[in-house]
């Protein structure tokens, strides 16, 4: 298995759909005859930081014969337990997925098209060089989180209702923006958006990242 870091792998890889006019017709004609298969993991954890929020990431992966290519960005656990947002280590995403989860974890396994992981990949990798930059939109990192998974997750709609999707707008009907701090915003969207998809979500009997 291949585990790429998102601050480096896609420089060299950067898809050009996200701008690209046809996007969205390269979609609608993509077919199932490219071997290589594309995953988006949403993964969510509650009570390891002071506030009760947890880790909250996007993962993306792509598999090839008996070669796989994984990496996630968002917020994650650092080594005195403080969020950190940015490029996850491979050891916090293996250990999330490979081992049981509390009840209350979320893991929402989606399988999606190649232009759809194209542009997901390429709102991580905006993601990746504002970090680098320290261009961050805003001093609390809970908040560009929420902005980092909103993007993403909506990439897989943008051509085609390929998932039923929640509204993270901060409108009236939002009630997850209206009754949780921001820092928990990522975990419920991703929680609400797996009982939305449940039955898209891919086991891991299905789809491995051994």
């Amino acid at each position: 298995m291949r585990r790429w870091n998102v601050l480096v792998m896609l420089l060299a890889n950067a898809p050009t759909l996200l701008l690209a006019a046809n996007a969205c017709e390269q979609e609608l004609r993509s077919t199932r005859s490219d071997t290589q298969q594309y995953y988006m993991i949403l993964a969510g954890q509650t009570d390891v930081f002071y506030d009760r929020s947890g880790p909250t990431f996007v993962m993306l992966q792509r598999t090839a014969a008996d070669e796989t290519d994984v990496g996630a960005f968002g917020i994650y656990a650092g080594e005195r337990k403080q969020p950190v947002f940015g490029p996850v280590p491979a050891r916090v995403y293996e250990r999330f997925v490979g081992e049981s989860r509390k009840p209350a974890d979320v893991l929402l396994r989606l399988a999606i098209s190649k232009p759809q992981y194209d542009r997901a990949l390429a709102v991580l990798q905006s993601w990746d060089r504002r970090v680098r930059e320290k261009a961050l939109l805003y001093p609390d990192v809970a908040m560009d989180n929420i902005l980092l998974v909103k993007q993403a997750t909506e990439e897989l709609n943008r051509c085609r209702e390929t998932i039923v999707r929640y509204e993270l707008d901060w409108g009236l009907q939002d009630d997850i923006s209206e009754h949780n701090v921001a820092s928990r915003i990522p975990y419920e969207y991703f929680r609400e958006l797996a009982r939305l998809n449940a039955a898209q979500h891919v086991p891991a009997a299905n789809q491995s990242l051994e």
